[in-house]
């Protein structure tokens, strides 16, 4: 089913779920769960990502945070604490070190799914995050549902009953949908141009609703998919992905849209701080994450 918002385009309902699934990042130490939504689920359109790390180990374990193009709910309780982070878009690397016996509660929105239960533009937490209780409504009562000694899936639920995000069918939120599609569609690798022809509208139209609603710039997020579209090839190890450890740099980055290999290094230099040759031959060891800022800093530009 389509809605006219253009004359010139027709675009995707809303109401269609995205397929974009961030990369899954195993870490040795580190125990992820993912909880599965059904499609009846209230934030099974909004949501992404649902899960719980736990450090199983005797010492820290840093666990590294892509860049999505996504929002993050997390909760931590931490020596019998709860604390609570509503987390922005990131156009780099980051970490978060989860000390023993720490667990941590993931919920990673699907962007531009999110700006109706905020109380700013999507762009002010851009690189940084804060207390939910001051940048959500009703943030302290998912504070409450979080400590609550339930299953992750209940609290998922009654997350979404106070969150209750939906769709006013206004015409940004077919146009995010639909130039959000498209640039997963084509793997990041699109033109912003040819995104706004294919929309209807213009480039700088695009851009100020990327902004108050992804808190990225399209071109921004389209290099973030197109890395995210890479890095499974990347780090694909010998007899875990058949054909894809097999591949070379060079044609994982024709492939993913990259000029050449050199074009596909300065992206990775960019987002991650190493090259995409290191990072095949040494897996995540590559990253200094000395050097990478953790993502938790609560009410810090980070």
């Amino acid at each position: 089913m389509g809605y006219y918002v253009s004359d010139r385009q027709v675009l995707a309902s809303a109401m269609e779920r995205s397929l974009y699934r961030p990369l899954r990042i195993e870490i040795e130490g580190c125990r992820r769960t993912d909880e599965i939504l059904a499609p009846g689920h209230p934030l099974y359109l909004s949501l992404c990502t649902v899960c719980t790390l736990e450090n199983v180990t005797e010492h820290p374990v840093t666990y590294p945070v892509f860049p999505t193009g996504c929002m993050t709910l997390a909760f931590r309780e931490r020596n019998g604490e709860q604390q609570n982070w509503l987390c922005g878009p990131a156009d780099e690397i980051r970490k978060t070190v989860l000390l023993p016996g720490d667990q941590l509660l993931v919920l990673e929105f699907m962007p531009g799914s999110n700006t109706a239960f905020l109380r700013c533009a999507v762009s002010d937490l851009t690189n940084r995050c804060a207390d939910i209780t001051q940048m959500i409504r009703n943030g302290s009562r998912l504070k409450k549902i979080a400590e609550r000694d339930i299953p992750v899936s209940l609290k998922a639920l009654l997350m979404s009953r106070v969150l209750r995000v939906e769709s006013f069918e206004r015409e940004s939120d077919y146009l995010i949908h639909f130039c959000t599609e498209e640039i997963l569609r084509a793997g990041g690798a699109i033109k912003i141009s040819e995104l706004a022809k294919k929309a209807g509208f213009t480039e700088r139209y695009i851009s100020q609703i990327f902004g108050r609603h992804i808190g990225l710039s399209p071109k921004t997020y389209a290099e973030i998919i197109r890395l995210q579209t890479s890095l499974g090839n990347v780090l694909a190890a010998d007899g875990q992905k058949g054909q894809a450890a097999k591949k070379s740099l060079l044609e994982i980055a024709v492939e993913n849209g990259y000029f050449d290999h050199a074009h596909m290094n300065r992206a990775y230099q960019r987002f991650l701080h190493c090259s995409s040759g290191v990072l095949r031959r040494k897996g995540l060891a590559a990253i200094d994450m000395d050097d990478v800022k953790e993502i938790l800093e609560q009410g810090k530009e980070s």
